[in-house]
């Protein structure tokens, strides 16, 4: 794992196409979504194409198709010419074994055992100041 200045995050930010939704369309069960890609102050149009009866099966909400699909863009290499693309079954298994990795780490990190307070916790701040009379 690299760890990156954030002049050098700034710098990839600017390098890479930054990816904005433009809207969708649907027919015949296939969803497609429209971005635009800008960089250099250039826009380039880009569609993703999700066949939507497979996503249930790999436990893919509807209303994360749009992030995924542009994850899937922002991934492409920069001297890819294509515009349009398909979020393909092995893309959504991806992303549910990383769904499923996420969710056992959180798991583990529940059970993990912590401190149980004893009878005599909190009994320094408790004890009273004794004033002799």
């Amino acid at each position: 794992m690299t760890t990156e200045s954030a002049a050098e995050r700034k710098l990839l930010k600017i390098l890479k196409p930054q990816f904005i939704l433009t809207g969708f369309s649907q027919a015949a069960g296939v969803r497609t979504y429209a971005f635009e890609g800008v960089l250099d102050g250039k826009r380039a149009p880009y569609t993703v194409e999700v066949e939507l009866a497979r996503i249930g099966g790999y436990g893919i909400r509807i209303q994360d198709l749009p992030l995924l699909c542009r994850d899937l863009l922002q991934q492409l290499p920069e001297a890819e010419e294509l515009s349009a693309f398909v979020f393909t079954e092995q893309l959504m298994r991806t992303h549910a074994e990383k769904v499923a990795t996420a969710r056992e780490e959180a798991e583990q990190k529940k059970k993990q055992p912590r401190h149980i307070a004893g009878a005599s916790a909190g009994a320094a701040w408790r004890t009273g100041f004794r004033t002799e009379s």
